[in-house]
C-alpha cells in the first residue's frame, strides 16, 4: 500500500509475520510507519509500506464545550415572545 496518504493520528491495519495489528499512527519516517498498537499485547510498533494492508483517515474532532465558538446563541428576534397574550387561531393571521 502507498503510505503517501497516511498521516499522524490515522488508524492503520498491518499484517506482520502472519499477525494482524491495528494501530494509531505516531509518525512516518524513511518509508516506515511508526504506530501505537490499539491492543497493547501486540509486540510490533512499526511497519513498512508492504505490511500496511488497511488505512482509515482521522476526521475532525469535536470541539470541547469550553470552546467559545462551540456555543450557539440565537438572535434576539428568534427568542421574542408575544407579550400581549393574544395568539391567532390556526390558519388565521393576527
Amino acid at each position: 500500500m502507498r503510505i503517501d496518504g497516511i498521516a499522524t493520528g490515522d488508524i492503520v491495519k498491518a499484517s506482520i509475520g502472519g499477525r494482524v495489528v491495528y494501530g494509531e499512527v505516531l509518525e512516518i519516517r524513511d518509508g516506515v510507519v511508526y504506530f501505537n498498537p490499539i491492543s497493547r499485547a501486540a509486540g510490533w510498533r512499526h511497519a513498512n509500506a508492504a505490511q500496511i494492508v488497511g488505512h482509515w483517515r482521522r476526521t475532525g474532532r469535536r470541539r470541547p464545550a469550553s470552546d467559545p465558538e462551540s456555543t450557539v446563541t440565537q438572535p434576539l428576534e428568534q427568542l421574542a415572545l408575544r407579550l400581549d397574550g393574544y395568539s391567532a387561531p390556526h390558519g388565521e393571521s393576527p
